[in-house]
């Protein structure tokens, strides 16, 4: 089946890159995933803001603005008639530097952008909740890499193949000192006494999307939040547990392996394990989405 794809500014059907490109030999590169509903990229400011301040951090400058982004998912939408998807945006250093880990020599940085259909139905209509595991790898806080979306994902597909053995959805992830992490692809929050907790970005995770809308959601609607270092005892306290990520949204966690096990009937709106807060909170995410 043949696709639209844009690389590096020009249309293409069914591209593809160099074999050279630093982004295929060495992961040296930043990517986003951009949900599109009703045609249109959902959050891409956020998206590209935080991927803005990746490449400050790695020193790789950016192609395209923000403004050049939405025009080429635009582009793309109509091309593939895409209604409901995912639009992933990639920019690696590119090529045509000396050989090895060096960055000198690679001005040219390669981007491309794919938009493909994806269902991204309410969490409540695919009727879908999560177990967790603990994993035994763990994260650095201090590595710089900590809060960057690079395209090396090895870290995180070896947390998820683990906690995929284990016979879980995702997995829970700690810190090296032992504090709640996140998981191998989404963000954490617990529930205790009506009250929202979730890691800070201090614990090394990333500043995902999903989650600051979260945060902004609970304070607008008068529902207490906190971000802070917790350890795992925590969550053997939670009344609600539920992840979050861009193409996720919001499911609820009826089991955490060894720490939460509180699998309620399906409530109004559909999947078990999903409380009053969780609840609310999605409810007023998804209420976004159809805005």
């Amino acid at each position: 089946m043949s696709e639209s794809v844009i690389i590096n500014g020009e249309v293409a059907v069914n591209g593809a890159v160099s074999i050279d490109d630093r982004g295929y030999t060495l992961g040296d590169g930043l990517f986003e995933t951009i949900p599109i509903y009703g045609g249109r990229p959902f959050m891409l400011d956020r998206h590209f803001g935080r991927m803005t301040g990746a490449a400050q951090k790695i020193g790789l400058e950016l192609p395209l603005d923000e403004g050049r982004a939405r025009a080429a998912i635009a582009l793309l939408v109509e091309r593939n008639s895409i209604e409901t998807g995912v639009a992933r945006l990639t920019v690696s250093r590119g090529e045509g530097g000396p050989r090895g880990y060096g960055i000198e020599g690679f001005d040219t940085p390669t981007w491309t952008l794919t938009c493909r259909p994806y269902t991204c139905l309410l969490a409540n209509e695919r009727d879908i909740s999560f177990t967790l595991s603990p994993v035994s790898i763990l994260i650095d806080p201090k590595s710089p890499l900590r809060g960057l979306k690079t395209i090396s994902c090895m870290e995180s597909i070896l947390m998820l193949a683990q906690a995929k053995r284990l016979k879980a959805d995702e997995a829970l992830v700690f810190t090296r000192e032992g504090h709640i992490a996140s998981g191998a692809a989404v963000n954490i929050f617990w529930v205790k006494d009506g009250k929202l907790f979730t890691p800070s970005l201090s614990c090394g995770i990333l500043a995902g999307v999903t989650r600051g809308i979260i945060l902004e959601l609970a304070s607008q609607n008068a529902i207490e939040s906190e971000e802070g270092m917790y350890g795992p005892e925590t969550l053997k306290q939670a009344d609600e547990v539920f992840v979050t990520n861009s193409l996720l949204m919001v499911v609820p966690v009826t089991t955490v392996i060894g720490l939460f096990n509180k699998p309620a009937p399906p409530g109004p709106l559909g999947p078990p394990g999903l409380g009053p807060v969780t609840e609310k909170l999605y409810s007023l995410y998804t209420g976004l989405i159809k805005a």
